[in-house]
């Protein structure tokens, strides 16, 4: 058994040392929070059952498949739930002030994630003065919909079936147009079944003035950007993954590699089971990924989720999505947004 004993100034730093030298496989025996010269450091020691085998030269430099990525996966999951329970049990609550354990106890209830609990409570820790929302504030970033200046014209809105990609394009582009009445916006339906979302979407953009294309075959994602040449601004409405697909190589293979320069938008809901949001997350992942759109709120008994994945994914919130209408349905982001959803349940005010 190959034993070592890690040091540093982080838990998370240590996490990435342990995968880095031992590997998934790695267990974790010990860990020691110690004060050296009024310094603070943390000791992990951990263990892998089996020396590793060298990779032979050919094989380092083969990609790995799509099933090894996914087992990898996992294997650090499990390796990050064991260090969870070594560590959880060392956080000792009365260190915080009041209104902090109060906090604390109630992001725990939301199904905020224990990585998640254990960084807030360092900062916690060091920061007994400062005021409560403002340590939070640093673990969710915004980019408001409206006010960004996004670099490209095209936006893709993507993420599984259910989540309300089709009607959250459509406020979107009602939203749009309300704002700037002179804007020449495309809303473009890219599933190519014949449900009723593709319906939907027609009436209202032809009624409301917007224009309309549909994307069936490669030749269609060929012409779009020579059609959205002619327009300021293009939404593009996702339909979810087929199974087992990741999000930018079925885009793709879809498009016939003609795909023009855009921003990914994710579209979650609070409704996903933690474990269903985590599938989906690993799906969706795109290079252009922007911003992750959070829709149905007023269907939510807990926001949790929305932590998790601002740390999951590191990507901003970039809208809320509420109610089943499609005026008053959109709220851009506040600092203080998100915790009245967490600590209160009070759901943003609608900007649209």
């Amino acid at each position: 058994m190959q034993v070592k004993t890690f040091s540093g100034k982080s838990t998370s730093e240590i996490m990435a040392r342990i995968k880095s030298e031992l590997g998934p496989d790695a267990i974790i025996l010990s860990n020691q929070k110690q004060t050296r010269k009024g310094v603070t450091c943390y000791e992990i020691m951990a263990a892998l059952d089996m020396p590793q085998e060298q990779a032979s030269p050919a094989e380092s430099v083969m990609p790995l498949a799509q099933n090894d990525a996914s087992c990898l996966r996992e294997e650090w999951s499990r390796l990050r739930k064991q260090l969870m329970a070594v560590l959880k049990p060392q956080m000792d609550m009365q260190l915080l002030t009041p209104r902090q354990q109060l906090v604390f106890e109630y992001l725990e209830r939301e199904g905020v994630k224990e990585d998640v609990l254990i960084d807030l409570w360092e900062k916690f820790r060091h920061a007994p003065d400062a005021p409560t929302l403002s340590v939070m504030n640093g673990m969710v970033s915004l980019s408001p919909w409206f006010d960004t200046n996004w670099s490209h014209k095209f936006h893709l809105l993507t993420g599984p079936f259910g989540s309300g990609k089709t009607s959250t394009t459509l406020r979107l582009a009602l939203s749009l147009k309300k704002l700037r009445p002179k804007a020449r916006i495309l809303v473009v339906n890219a599933d190519r079944s014949q449900g009723k979302g593709r319906l939907y979407l027609r009436h209202y953009t032809e009624l409301s003035g917007l224009s309309y294309r549909e994307l069936d075959n490669s030749a269609q994602w060929e012409s779009l950007e020579r059609d959205a040449r002619s327009h300021d601004l293009v939404l593009l409405d996702l339909p979810g993954l087929p199974a087992h697909q990741q999000l930018d190589s079925w885009l793709q293979e879809v498009s016939g590699g003609k795909l023009p320069a855009c921003h990914v938008h994710l579209v979650l809901s609070p409704l996903f089971a933690p474990p269903q949001m985590d599938a989906f997350v690993s799906r969706f992942r795109s290079a252009s990924a922007a911003s992750i759109i959070w829709t149905k709120l007023d269907e939510a008994c807990n926001y949790g989720e929305i932590i998790n994945q601002a740390n999951n994914t590191g990507l901003p919130i970039s809208l809320f999505s509420m109610g089943p209408d499609l005026k008053n349905s959109l709220a851009q982001p506040k600092d203080q947004d998100v915790w009245k959803l967490l600590l209160r349940h009070e759901l943003p005010q609608a900007t649209n």
